[in-house]
């Protein structure tokens, strides 16, 4: 499927409407949504249909587009708080809807509208590309046995990814990385998104249980550790997902270098430290239940603690700044 053939999110011309990926039914179907119904993308947003920091931005411009050509006079007072509450933690989600808000002030066309949530996108895959051109510098050494966590590929940041982005330049230019794909509890974004996104590319790869990072660091199998990121703050402290500062940590004692990669609009210099961003805190199901293919090729959902159990759910942790290595945006290497 890779990054020359569809985005996670773009605008369907044919219908006048938006698409998307639909990530929940990956890696056993893969399918399109399109919708002309701007509540229809805000719920693909809280429901995580698309997710992603840069995703869920572009997904926000392009239904903001959305509204402004169906339901123009509920575009300040509506339809731009609603996309705002979609979700708390990626702060690509705010400044696409700032973006839009601004070409909305000035009383612009639909056409006009559309075009300015296609340069919005145009700009993130613009900014991925560049990130994994100098990714790939820093992880073009040893024996390139790179570790990520969560899904920072091309679903998760319209095309080419964050995190993938180096990785994919790597295997571009001739290279045969390997790459250790943590599952990422709950929602297995690893598991299902990650390791599907590698295998259509045919890198190398092998899904393992979030606890076995630690241990494979340990053993001296971890070259380097690349994650994508949701938000990150003045000072350096980046928010990505659940499970990245336990990494960090685990980096720091083996000495593995760890790589954030992410787009300038997923930097928040209003938010001075990691202790100031928001952390989702997500549904108890999506830790006490879990759906996936049956034997004869069925969906189902299931359950997997005892009735009456209830969960804790953070979506995302911090990791502080002085356990990274180096962050990566399209401007190179960042520095707080």
């Amino acid at each position: 499927m890779g990054a020359s053939v569809c985005r996670a999110v773009n605008w369907h011309a044919q219908s006048g409407g938006v698409q998307w990926v639909e990530q929940r039914l990956l890696p056993h179907r893969f399918e399109q949504v399109v919708s002309l119904n701007p509540e229809d993308v805000a719920v693909a947003i809280e429901s995580m249909q698309v997710r992603g920091a840069p995703t869920i931005g572009a997904t926000a411009a392009y239904g903001l587009a959305l509204a402004w050509k169906e339901d123009r006079d509920r575009f300040f007072d509506f339809w731009l708080p609603r996309f705002r509450a979609t979700r708390p933690t990626a702060v690509n989600l705010f400044h696409a809807c700032d973006a839009m808000q601004r070409c909305g002030e000035g009383d612009p066309s639909s056409a006009e509208m559309i075009e300015a949530a296609e340069a919005y996108a145009d700009a993130e895959v613009s900014a991925n590309r560049a990130i994994g051109a100098c990714l790939a510098e820093s992880l073009a050494v040893g024996q390139r046995r790179i570790l990520t966590h969560c899904n920072a590929g091309w679903l998760a940041a319209v095309d080419w990814g964050t995190a993938t982005s180096g990785i994919y330049h790597l295997a571009h230019a001739g290279e045969k990385p390997f790459v250790w794909v943590d599952e990422t509890r709950p929602r297995l974004q690893g598991a299902r998104l990650t390791a599907w996104e590698l295998n259509q590319e045919g890198i190398d790869c092998r899904i393992q249980a979030d606890g076995a990072s630690a241990w494979m660091m340990a053993q001296g199998k971890v070259d380097a550790i690349v994650v994508g990121a949701d938000r990150i703050a003045a000072n350096g402290d980046v928010a990505n997902k659940i499970g990245t500062y336990a990494l960090s940590l685990a980096a720091r004692e083996h000495g593995v270098p760890m790589y954030v990669a992410a787009p300038s609009s997923t930097f928040d210099p209003a938010c001075p430290s990691g202790s100031d961003i928001p952390i989702e805190e997500r549904d108890d199901g999506e830790v006490l239940e879990m759906d996936g293919l049956d034997q004869d090729g069925l969906f189902r959902h299931i359950r997997i603690a005892a009735a009456g159990v209830s969960a804790n759910n953070p979506a995302f942790d911090v990791t502080p700044f002085a356990n990274i290595t180096a962050i990566v945006n399209e401007s190179g290497v960042w520095k707080p």
